[in-house]
């Protein structure tokens, strides 16, 4: 059986450091020593602990699995192993340790097992630590309560008539407030109820009829065609309901198709198409009418007004004779 498994079976093992007697050390052993972080703390707090071998490099030293720590409960242990370069190896085990009564105890002396210069397994102790735990209690070990305090006179200020002024003062403003906006009320005049808008048809033939007053001055009938088509395009979407001036010849005659025929009174959706075609050709397609023509479109439109308009009365005469002059 190898010295190092005979090592770990006497570390896996629960030594009870506390019973066995102190010895001096052997001649073989390697030196031991222990120390802590502080020498007192209170009761739950992590104390730093640690044991130092410094022996031969090829020396097995180990410290026992189970510590018998007395008071003491271990939390944590790590090892740090440092080659001192001339044969020396020195062990430094860590342990984080706590004590959970408070008072006044001993971290116990610690055995370390190692093997001998002729092959046995020995052990060499630790020295104890004294070691101070408080409690967070002030008046440890008999906590008492604390005497009752007598009873002290509390002062508190009235604010009654403060709240009684200050309810005074809200009421009169108020009052201010609604007799302001009473006379307010009284000094307004009602308000003038607005027109009612004119109807589609009067501003088309009111439009008409100036744009025959342009057509007899003659000279470029482009600006004429402009407004005769916008003038007409207008009078549609006003009179039934629907957005024109931004629709395309299409769309507009595709809302006229849906119109009921009684509104339309005779025209029909093939007329407006071409009509509005024929104003497009000289608008987009730069084609040069004549002045005939031009009167045919103005006389087109205005029949057009007069057959759709709310109204079966006959268009005015001189809109019909601007037209012809």
């Amino acid at each position: 059986m190898s010295p190092t498994f005979l090592l770990a079976l006497l570390a896996a093992a629960p030594i009870d450091a506390g019973a066995l007697p102190a010895q001096p050390a052997p001649a073989d052993a390697p030196t031991v020593a222990v120390r802590a972080d502080k020498a007192q703390a209170h009761v739950g707090d992590a104390i730093a602990f640690s044991i130092t071998s410094v022996g031969p490099r090829t020396m097995p030293v180990v410290l026992p699995a189970n510590l018998d720590l007395g008071q003491f409960t271990e939390l944590s242990r790590a090892l740090e192993e440092r080659d001192l370069g001339d044969g020396k190896m020195r062990r430094e085990f860590n342990l984080s340790i706590a004590a959970y009564e408070p008072g006044s105890f001993e971290i116990p002396s610690v055995e370390l097992t190692y093997f001998g210069q002729d092959g046995s397994v020995k052990s060499v102790h630790t020295q104890s630590l004294p070691f101070t735990i408080t409690s967070l209690i002030a008046n440890e070990p008999e906590p008492k309560l604390k005497e009752n305090a007598g009873s002290l006179p509390v002062r508190q200020r009235d604010y009654l008539f403060v709240y009684i002024a200050g309810g005074l003062m809200a009421a009169g403003i108020g009052a201010i407030i609604a007799l302001l906006i009473r006379r307010r009320l009284r000094g307004r005049r009602p308000a003038t109820p607005a027109a009612p808008p004119r109807p589609a048809h009067e501003v088309a033939m009111e439009k008409l009829d100036r744009l025959g007053g342009l057509l007899a001055e003659g000279g470029d009938l482009r600006p004429f065609y402009f407004e005769l088509s916008e003038a007409i395009r207008e009078y549609l979407g006003g009179r039934f309901g629907f957005e024109s001036l931004e629709m395309t010849t299409e769309e507009l005659v595709a809302a006229m198709r849906r119109v009921p025929l009684e509104s339309a009174r005779g025209v029909v959706g093939s007329e407006i198409e071409g009509w509005l075609s024929s104003c497009d050709l000289v608008k987009f397609a730069k084609v040069s009418p004549s002045a005939e023509q031009a009167r045919g479109a103005l006389e087109t439109a205005i029949r057009m007004v007069a057959a759709t308009r709310p109204h079966l009365d006959p268009p005015p005469l001189a809109a019909v004779e601007a037209a012809r002059a």
